[in-house]
């Protein structure tokens, strides 16, 4: 059901069959099973740039509430080391005092991947001092993308000398061509002479092997201390294991040219959080589905990084650049009510202002400020409802090929969907990254090898590698869900422990474009708006919309369901309450 009116008798239908669904097909989660374990808040990481005037400008819009941590950006563009940790971070200086005085959640973007290399000294007895004044908030230096940019590193050295590359390398075959004059001429984990003797992996097994050197190599350069970031391309299920690798925090990257349905790989890191007793996060990169969003001019930006060398590498920036808005929106709400501990952006302080100095608001800044104001409002989104575990064998490299029939039951595409992907102004895109699904997000994939007594907190325990396992999940949906709605909208269901109240999230992933960026943000295709019907196990007492966007965005109660109307890229958030 989309753009036309909602069909009368599928409604009634739907409606009229809640008393038998509730008596016959739903059985609701057994009493007494451990509870799984959850946040203790959640924090959306402001950036830090080297001259702290990003901050300042924040400050004076009114984007730093109490909840807030800290991304430092720490440049490998520039050669100038007054933008970097050491500087920036000192004792006694605005950084360290804001630290101090808030206690919050705490990262440095970056120690490497994503850009040329900087053979940098950290300064380890600042990372000490870090790590006994924030604790566990201390989620040390982020090491970005390890298992893409391992790829891209050895792709590097064959295009540069194919044959040279295969046997041992010998740093001097290698010097003339990179000479860091772009992308494709700079290493990410490593000098030349880092390379030294290592020989170009030939299958998955010795790139991962690759991956574990490079990864605790650089967490080692940040006093052992270190986070990790992935898309969805290399990295859907490779958290568990960089958690055992020692990551302090594992961040799934989000954005047009970095994930595809991130709904599931979100499913992963919540499940490995879980099993390894430590947080998650989501990376906010707004690249795609052309350039960059950006409102600074890069030299003046936090990375300090020249426009040459951007345009060179094929990465344009500018206001007009990146995303729309609306998919900035679906993220960062997403990220909320997902159960991440934290979320920060990767251009924060270039796409929050379009006036540094003065504190104004950018059509992405207002975004920004609709989740801190709903964070505010709501700071108990329950968490997320997740009786069904789906368990991934601990195996490296991840068996990515059992997962097939999998996904394909988690997204399977309504009709409306697949006519929207040929429509350019439906922008399939940035659908993509947060599709449509033909299941809710009412399942953690979790490690085979997880601890029992996290298990034991499941209704649901379904290995992925049994040959039903698809089956098995849309039965336990069906068994285990107290909700069910119509189309294919995603939808997130939260539980809230204090008063039984539910937490529910539909996303509209289609029909929104960067554009009228001065105002908006976003142009949005009418055509994509739509309507659906949830019901529920038991009679719905009360609904009432916590978030609707855009305009027209809609939840009605009629009799035993909800009537719903989501526009072009937009999000409904509701509160729920059942009775029993």
């Amino acid at each position: 059901m989309s753009r036309t009116e909602i069909d009368r008798r599928a409604f009634l239908g739907m409606a009229a069959g809640v008393a038998s669904w509730a008596a016959t097909g739903f059985a609701g989660t057994a009493a007494g099973r451990p509870r799984l374990p959850g946040r203790d808040g959640f924090s959306f990481l402001h950036s830090y740039d080297s001259t702290g005037r990003y901050w300042k400008g924040i400050e004076k819009a009114g984007l730093i509430r109490p909840t807030n941590g800290v991304r430092l950006v720490n440049t490998p563009f520039s050669d100038d080391d007054a933008h970097r940790f050491n500087v920036t971070a000192a004792r006694g200086g605005p950084l360290h005092a804001i630290l101090a005085a808030r206690k919050p959640w705490f990262v440095v973007d970056r120690v490497c991947g994503g850009a040329p290399y900087r053979d940098y000294a950290f300064d380890k007895a600042l990372i000490a001092e870090y790590a006994a004044l924030l604790g566990d908030r201390f989620l040390g230096g982020q090491v970005h993308e390890v298992l893409s940019n391992t790829h891209n590193d050895w792709n590097r050295f064959k295009t540069a000398n194919a044959e040279k590359s295969a046997g041992p390398i010998d740093p001097d075959d290698f010097r003339g061509y990179f000479d860091w004059n772009g992308q494709a001429r700079w290493l990410e984990y490593g000098t030349p002479d880092d390379y030294r003797g290592r020989v170009r992996p030939t299958d998955e097994r010795g790139f991962w092997a690759e991956a574990e050197h490079n990864v605790k190599r650089q967490g080692e350069r940040f006093g052992g201390r270190f986070s990790y970031a992935e898309g969805t391309g290399h990295g859907e299920l490779a958290w568990p294991a960089f958690y055992r690798f020692g990551a302090s925090s594992c961040f799934v990257e989000v954005g047009p040219w970095a994930s595809a349905r991130s709904q599931f790989s979100i499913a992963v890191a919540r499940g490995a959080s879980r099993a390894a007793g430590r947080p998650w996060g989501v990376f906010f990169a707004p690249w795609g589905p052309e350039g960059c969003t950006s409102w600074v001019e890069p030299s003046e930006s936090s990375w300090r990084v020249e426009r040459r060398a951007l345009d060179q590498s094929g990465w344009p920036v500018g206001p007009d650049k990146g995303p729309s808005s609306a998919f900035q929106r679906r993220t960062f709400f997403h990220a909320y009510l997902s159960g991440a501990y934290t979320l920060h952006e990767e251009w924060g302080a270039e796409d929050n202002l379009s006036d540094i100095e003065a504190g104004v608001l950018s059509s992405y800044g207002e975004v920004t400020r609709d989740l801190l104001d709903f964070q505010d409002a709501n700071p108990d989104v329950g968490e997320p409802f997740t009786p069904i575990a789906l368990l991934a064998e601990p195996v490296i490299p991840p068996n990515a090929a059992e997962w097939a029939a999998v996904k394909e039951a988690i997204f399977a595409p309504s009709a409306f969907d697949r006519a929207q992907a040929t429509r350019p102004t439906a922008n399939n895109a940035e659908a993509a990254c947060y599709p449509a699904m033909a299941l809710p997000e009412v399942f953690d994939v979790v490690p085979a090898d997880a601890p029992a007594a996290l298990l034991a907190g499941y209704e649901a325990v379904i290995p992925a590698s049994n040959p039903d396992a698809a089956d098995r999940l849309r039965a336990a949906v069906a068994r285990l869900c107290p909700f069910r709605r119509e189309t294919t909208l995603p939808l997130q269901v939260n539980r809230r422990a204090s008063d039984g109240a539910w937490i529910l999230a539909l996303h509209n992933p289609w029909g929104a474009t960067r554009g009228d960026v001065e105002a908006t943000g976003s142009v949005l295709d009418p055509e994509c708006r739509q309507r659906d019907v949830i019901a529920a196990a038991t009679r719905i007492r009360s609904v009432r919309a916590l978030h609707a966007w855009p305009e027209g965005t809609a939840a009605t109660l009629r009799g035993d369901a909800i009537e719903c109307e989501v526009g072009p890229g937009g999000v409904l958030i509701l509160e729920v309450r059942l009775d029993g």
